[in-house]
């Protein structure tokens, strides 16, 4: 959540940004859509995975998950990385 989160970046916790003008409602829908995905993917399916002795997802279930959480390392890769400015 902090990494798509608006607040300045601090020691320790950078943030990341896509590309475009930050000002339209375009680009904090993407923000704030890929913040909230990639929440909800971590919880629901990596922590699901990382938690079970055995998983029971059928094949197209997997197939999936591996395509929303491809979805979100593509929209990482958009992004620049911001880190806190040196004062």
């Amino acid at each position: 959540m902090q990494s798509f989160d608006l607040k300045e970046p601090v020691a320790g916790k950078p943030r990341l940004r896509f590309p475009g003008d930050r000002d339209t409602p375009t680009w904090r829908a993407r923000r704030e859509g890929a913040k909230y995905l990639a929440a909800g993917a971590f919880l629901a399916i990596r922590n699901g995975a990382a938690h079970e002795d055995e998983l029971t997802w059928s094949e197209q279930e997997a197939l999936e998950h591996v395509a929303t959480l491809s979805v979100l390392a593509r929209w990482i890769e958009e992004c620049t990385i911001t880190m806190e400015s040196a004062t």
